[in-house]
C-alpha cells in the first residue's frame, strides 16, 4: 500500500465521519486500523538514520500518552 492510497483512505475515513456516516467509536477504530497499517509499511521502508531520529519524539510522545490514557481506564 502505498502513500496514495493511505492518504485516501483517510481522506474517505474523515469525510464519512464528517457526513455523519459513521461513530466517533467507528472512526477511533478505522483510524487505529490505518495506523497499523501504515506502521507496517514504515516498519518495511529504507529511511535513512537522520529521518529516523526526528520522526522518534512524535512516536514517543503517542504512544506514552495512549499507554497513560489507557492505564488511566483501567487496563
Amino acid at each position: 500500500m502505498g502513500s496514495q492510497a493511505l492518504r485516501d483512505e483517510l481522506q474517505s475515513l474523515k469525510e464519512a465521519r464528517k457526513q455523519g456516516q459513521i461513530s466517533p467509536r467507528d472512526f477511533y477504530k478505522s483510524l487505529l486500523q490505518l495506523l497499523s497499517k501504515l506502521a507496517n509499511e514504515l516498519g518495511e521502508e529504507q529511511i535513512n538514520d537522520d529521518d529516523v531520529k526526528k520522526q522518534i519524539p512524535l512516536i514517543l510522545a503517542f504512544l506514552e500518552e495512549q499507554i497513560s490514557k489507557y492505564a488511566e481506564r483501567g487496563h
